[in-house]
């Protein structure tokens, strides 16, 4: 059977049997990835140097990924930014579009695998049928983007400076230019970690001169490589930015920054923007650490705050009481504490409790959700998570 992708559902098939079986075979979680990338391998072998040496976060990524397009087999037509971002990120780590076609085969395999008796021709037909259009959509993303920029760029470690314990602030030189809006993130690999990648977002405008800055924290291995081992004149690897935690100027509001920990990076991009605009408006900046180590760019934005008279910055620490350096308790009570914000945008950045927190007290003090921006890396819509691991 031939099936087309519809634009809008109309004639797409309903793949009925692919959403039972793939319900049926949830249930064995993290033996199914397991058994789904042990059989790739065999299958393919000179792909498994395309994946990490751990693999358990691929596991529960791919997983993920699968169970967000069974949702919507309907009429994958509806999640096809998704899917082309998919790509676009599979694209720094060597992935091919044939490559597709091998993870399809083992899919179907993995598939019969876990369904024991339930499978059959009908079922295995659907399934092919299904991984046709999916494999089709992802092959086009990486097509498309093949045609606009690199799979990934090259970047210089031109300055390495420590800012606190478990704290670093780098600038890097691109290799090329890289494109992205003040407040998205970048995939970073580093040579100790190959197919490891963490995102950082950019703390800067695009510059001319192709450097960005970045502001890590030493958690995780990338993160821990980061701030401990690297040293200028090293060389790491960027992917393609992504996210939506970017600059809205047209909205006649004004702007609420709130960042906690290193999510200052993208707060800074931004506030940096805002410099630029011909009638900057009203900006008060949050930023929230546990401890005065941790805000560990303060002096910068007390600098901003001197230089620009529409510009607020207010600090808070939550563990250690420091009335000389910030405001006792943590950013979203300093924030709460702080005035009426019904004229305002929010942008929010930091760890997940944090932004959690902040969130719930903006939405109680009358905020709406299209007022609030969070950072997305891949996409809008989150797939939900359905395999354990």
């Amino acid at each position: 059977m031939s099936v087309e992708l519809s634009p809008h559902g109309a004639s797409a098939p309903a793949f009925t049997q692919v959403k039972a079986n793939f319900e049926l075979v949830a249930k064995y979680g993290d033996n199914v990835p397991l058994y789904l990338f042990s059989d790739l391998f065999l299958r393919a072998p000179a792909l498994r140097e395309l994946f990490p040496v751990q693999m358990r976060r691929q596991r529960d990524r791919l997983m993920t990924a699968l169970s967000y397009a069974v949702e919507h087999a309907q009429n994958l037509s509806e999640i096809t930014p998704y899917l082309h971002q998919l790509a676009r990120s599979h694209r720094k780590s060597g992935i091919q579009s044939e490559h597709y076609e091998q993870w399809g085969a083992s899919l179907v395999h993995t598939m019969q695998r876990f369904s024991g008796n339930v499978w059959n021709e009908a079922v295995e037909e659907e399934w092919r049928d299904f991984l046709s259009l999916l494999t089709r959509t992802l092959a086009e993303g990486a097509r498309q983007d093949a045609s606009l920029r690199p799979a990934y760029w090259t970047a210089e470690v031109i300055s390495h400076e420590r800012r606190s314990v478990d704290v670093a602030v780098l600038r890097l030189l691109v290799d090329r230019p890289f494109k992205y809006v003040p407040g998205q993130s970048a995939p970073v690999e580093v040579k100790q970690w190959p197919n490891m990648w963490r995102y950082y977002s950019m703390a800067n405008l695009p510059r001319r001169d192709n450097t960005i800055e970045l502001h890590v924290k030493a958690d995780g291995a990338v993160g821990r490589t980061l701030v401990r081992d690297v040293r200028e004149g090293e060389v790491v690897k960027l992917g393609a930015p992504v996210g939506t935690l970017t600059l809205n100027p047209n909205t006649g509001r004004n702007i609420l920054l709130i960042a906690g920990g290193t999510g200052f990076a993208p707060i800074k991009a931004i506030l940096e923007h805002v410099t630029k605009l011909p009638v900057p408006p009203w900006v008060s900046v949050f930023v929230g650490a546990r401890e005065p180590e941790g805000l560990y760019d303060l002096d910068a934005l007390r600098g901003w705050e001197e230089k620009f008279p529409w510009l607020t910055v207010r600090a808070a620490l939550s563990e250690l009481e420091d009335q000389s350096v910030a405001t006792t308790g943590t950013v979203s009570e300093a924030v709460s504490r702080y005035g009426r914000w019904e004229g305002y945008d929010a942008y929010v950045c930091g760890p997940p409790g944090m932004v959690d927190s902040t969130v719930a007290m903006l939405l109680a003090n009358g905020f709406s959700d299209n007022r609030i921006r969070l950072e997305r890396f891949a996409t809008a819509v989150t797939p939900s998570r359905r395999f354990a691991t």
